[in-house]
């Protein structure tokens, strides 16, 4: 496996800035000052998952990037749509709309398995280019921090181990010097504990029965710092954690592989509910026909009685 390569300049990669709207443009014109005083390559677009898909797909296509920072407001459905497209790290940022933007953090940290997207707080233009900038150095391990026992960092080693790439699993309880910045960490922390500013990269998951949509709120707060996946999306972490370590393309096919696995999933339910379905239409239609067939028998016969 490649060693670190720590003499690598993030100068020497590429940010894709996108987002959905010019009204977002508060936020994305802050995270261009960043990137622009950090002497960053990036590129910025517009573009609507909604209104031109076809534009999102072909800036996906003909851009150069190695991370993506996107962000729209609302139903913010741009950082998902991006995300099924790329195994790049994708960084999403919930713009402020209504409900003063929690509907559109759920929306973005809320990703099914397998396609994460690493959201920020609302409008959070500071943690979305850092981030980035952080992204753009090689990293050699993943460190997971948080309780081996429990489901979500089981599921976290157990994406590590399919992709064959180093990682520590650390107990905070054991260790107070647990984030390590050497490393992409991982860390789980319970729903509503206060989090505290890290000078590293660091992708948190929330952990908790709770998932009642009070329970929800909590995140408006927690996720003022650092990046986030979903609730008890401890596979999602480790997806994203891949991603980011994949800088120098070397997990390239065994993403390909896990992508189409997925895509395979989905495949086979959808033929079987539709051969099911196809079963019964036309099981409907012969007892439709019959139906009619058995009225006009019996129209004809009334006919031939009233002669």
């Amino acid at each position: 496996m490649p060693k670190k390569e720590k003499e690598l300049s993030p100068e020497t990669h590429k940010v894709l800035v996108l987002f959905a709207s010019e009204t977002d443009k508060g936020v994305y014109s802050e995270i261009i000052k960043i990137l622009d005083k950090n002497n960053i390559n990036y590129s910025l677009r517009i573009a609507s998952a909604h209104k031109t898909p076809e534009l999102v797909q072909q800036i996906l296509d003909e851009e150069e990037y190695d991370v993506i920072i996107t962000g729209a407001g609302l139903a913010a459905a741009l950082p998902g749509v991006i995300a099924a497209e790329t195994t790049k790290p994708v960084i999403g940022v919930p713009c402020k709309g209504s409900y003063g933007g929690l509907d559109a953090l759920l929306s973005i940290i809320q990703m099914p398995p397998g396609i994460p997207v690493l959201a920020v707080g609302i409008s959070n233009h500071s943690s979305a280019a850092n981030n980035a900038i952080r992204m753009l150095t090689q990293y050699e391990y993943i460190n997971i921090i948080g309780d081996s026992e429990s489901k979500p960092v089981k599921r976290a080693v157990d994406m590590m181990q399919q992709f064959d790439n180093k990682f520590k699993v650390t107990d905070e309880n054991n260790n107070s010097n647990a984030i390590d910045k050497d490393a992409v960490n991982i860390k789980f922390v319970e729903l509503g504990e206060k989090i505290s500013h890290e000078d590293a990269l660091v992708i948190y998951c929330a952990v908790s029965e709770d998932d009642r949509a009070e329970a929800a709120l909590n995140l408006l707060k927690m996720t003022e710092h650092g990046l986030w996946v979903g609730l008890n999306r401890g596979d999602n972490a480790a997806v994203a954690a891949l991603e980011i370590i994949n800088l120098d393309a070397r997990h390239d096919e065994v993403f390909k592989y896990y992508r189409e696995s997925l895509k395979k999933k989905i495949f086979k339910t959808d033929n079987a509910v539709k051969a099911n379905s196809s079963v019964k239409a036309n099981s409907s239609g012969k007892k439709g026909t019959k139906e009619i067939a058995a009225k006009r028998s019996k129209l004809n016969k009334a006919k031939k009685k009233s002669r």
